[in-house]
């Protein structure tokens, strides 16, 4: 049970990520430190003679996806030296078969080195430009117009019932704890926290919940309950957060990635008007020039 929007996320196993290729191409910009350092670039394993060193897991944990970084160290790094020598094992295999000159794999291994090179292009580029200070420039800028809405931190006491929650009014009304009722009478998931909701925008919860909510006054309970599809709520306001401009940290990562997007863009504009670009239809003859990209469409499919 949730008021908040809710989010699914879902995390694949580290063999699925091997076998898919992330494991090996992804761009990972988290590096998993190890707490117990092994001797420079020393041998971990070895694998009819070939050696798996400090530098191969090293580079392979950089790779992972960032929801791994909450493992245990010690338990990533053993799992990566397995999965090191299963890719061995099996590379070998292929390269003993032939499967190196296959046609399919030249065909795969074209379309990945042109990934490649894709990103790790438009990478730089943007790793080129989008420095702290250039980050700080634009925050600056901007700010203004990064404006957040007014946010509320809230305790709630969810109960099934009206006359329940009218008997927590008058329980609070009396001087009781709201946050002691709530993890004594509540049946909503945050009554281990004492029903603390922490800070939420207006469209963060179900409407009938937010306008009690964003009606009261800093440290204020609302005088009726109010109800929802999940039962009876009997709210109280702990903060109030008026409408201002996120700090640099909280806006940091959004505006770098937006200045990113920004960075590709320009430059593959750049590139298309430095180059000659011809298009031909399926017969071989060739076609309209496509509209750039941004420039609106003929009207009525007419030039």
């Amino acid at each position: 049970m949730t008021f908040f929007a809710p989010a699914v996320f879902a995390v694949a196993p580290l063999r699925v990520l091997a076998l898919t290729g992330l494991f090996v191409l992804m761009a990972g910009n988290v590096a998993a430190q190890s707490e117990t350092r092994a001797a420079p670039d020393a041998v971990v394993a070895r694998v009819d003679g070939h050696e798996i060193r400090a530098s191969d897991v090293q580079e392979a944990l950089q790779q992972l996806p960032p929801e791994y970084t909450n493992m245990p160290v010690e338990a990533l790094r053993n799992a990566v030296v397995e999965q090191l020598i299963d890719q061995h094992l099996v590379v070998k295999r292929a390269r003993d078969q032939g499967l190196k000159d296959d046609p399919a794999v030249q065909s795969t291994m074209k379309q990945l080195e042109t990934r490649v090179l894709e990103q790790t292009y438009l990478r730089r580029t943007v790793e080129s430009k989008v420095t702290d200070e250039a980050v700080r420039r634009r925050y600056e800028r901007d700010k203004d117009k990064l404006t957040r809405d007014k946010q509320v931190r809230a305790r709630h006491i969810l109960v099934k019932t009206r006359e329940e929650a009218m008997d927590i009014l008058r329980e609070v009304s009396r001087g009781k704890d709201f946050a002691e009722l709530a993890r004594e009478k509540s049946i909503g998931p945050s009554k281990t926290q004492g029903g603390d909701l922490g800070y939420f925008a207006r469209e963060a919860m179900l409407p009938a919940f937010s306008q009690m909510a964003f009606s009261l006054k800093k440290g204020e309970v609302g005088r009726a309950p109010v109800q929802t599809k999940y039962g009876w709520h009997v709210i109280k306001v702990e903060d109030i957060r008026e409408a201002a401009p996120p700090p640099f940290e909280e806006a940091r990562d959004e505006l770098r990635s937006k200045m990113g997007e920004e960075i590709i863009d320009a430059e593959i504009k750049r590139l298309r008007q430095d180059a000659k670009v011809e298009r031909f239809g399926a017969d071989g003859k060739p076609a309209k020039a496509a509209p750039a990209p941004g420039d609106p469409a003929p009207a009525g499919g007419k030039p």
